[in-house]
């Protein structure tokens, strides 16, 4: 019974987490990258083809291998290297000339064409409005799923959704993979697909409690059988989607790979939460509940003691 494991499979999400505190703390938070801190974009032409693992290897040597390569230009003979900012203009200007001098090793003609400073504009008015949009999602959702289903499904399935994205900011965390604007949209992508495996299940279960009814069957029981009857349809659209994101983050550019990525935390994430937490976690909080609510009842009944004859 997976209801009956239900607080051995939370031990998983919690010691991630909480991996992804300390290794925050220890590193200085998230590694954030240019959309957040600020930077500067090199754009570097090779008058022709190039393999990009030559300039990887050329900021590798020269400090900067955490910067992101994208081809760009007219028959993509250009590079363009999205750096962080550095502590004074001449250090920027000495690594750049660092940088081009590894590259005409291999290429001799390539050159640098411009450079553009870019501002962390995303540290402010960007977080600030996801987590403004997140915050609206789940207060929407919280009270959909109330209306459709019951309560205590809606903080369940709103618990879940902050499972997924803690879990997915805990490994970007520990591996310390640079975050861009692109994590912020993997974010609000996951919350998306995980709430609708979410519901399904939780569909499941309302159907489950017409037919198995409490009275016979415990909340557990019903949880369990419902997780049964929908892991078959879970696991296929996952697998389906998670092949397609490992494609993506195997064969596509860094810019892709800085999106596919958490997309695959994410998704890992959203099935293990609606698999084996969303609906034991709905069926601990309406058992509490029940019978807290039964406490009540019979504590309003109790008759008062008659006081006794003097």
């Amino acid at each position: 019974m997976i209801t009956k494991h239900f607080k051995k499979f939370l031990i998983i999400p919690i010691i991630i987490i909480v991996l992804g505190i300390i290794f925050g703390v220890i590193n200085g938070g998230l590694n954030l990258g240019i959309d957040f801190t600020g930077g500067s974009i090199v754009s570097v032409d090779f008058k022709g083809d190039f393999d990009t693992d030559v300039v990887q290897k050329a900021l590798d040597n020269n400090g900067m291998g955490d910067s992101p390569i994208v081809k760009a230009g007219e028959g993509y003979t250009q590079a363009e290297i999205r750096m962080r900012t550095l502590d004074t203009d001449e250090l920027q200007s000495t690594t750049n000339d660092a940088i081009l001098s590894d590259i005409r090793q291999t290429y001799p003609d390539a050159e640098i064409v411009s450079v553009d400073k870019v501002g962390g504009v995303a540290s402010a008015e960007l977080v600030r409005n996801a987590f403004l949009a997140v915050a609206i999602a789940c207060g929407l959702m919280l009270i959909y799923i109330w209306i459709r289903f019951q309560l205590y499904n809606g903080i369940s399935a709103v618990i879940m959704l902050i499972h997924d994205v803690g879990i997915m900011i805990a490994i970007m965390c520990i591996l310390q993979i640079q975050i861009n604007s692109a994590f912020i949209a993997a974010c609000l992508t996951i919350i998306g697909y995980s709430i609708n495996n979410t519901i399904v299940v939780f569909d499941r279960v309302r159907d489950n409690l017409k037919v198995m009814g409490t009275k016979r069957f415990t909340r557990a029981e019903i949880a369990d059988t419902s997780i049964k009857e929908t892991l078959t349809r879970t696991i296929n659209t996952s697998v389906t989607t998670l092949i397609m994101i490992v494609c993506l983050y195997i064969f596509g550019v860094p810019t892709i790979k800085e999106f596919s990525f958490p997309i695959i935390v994410g998704l890992l994430a959203g099935v293990y939460s609606s698999v084996v937490l969303a609906a034991p976690m709905w069926a601990v909080l309406a058992d509490h509940f029940d019978k807290k609510k039964k406490q009540g009842v019979k504590a309003k009944a109790k008759p008062k003691k008659k006081a006794a004859k003097a």
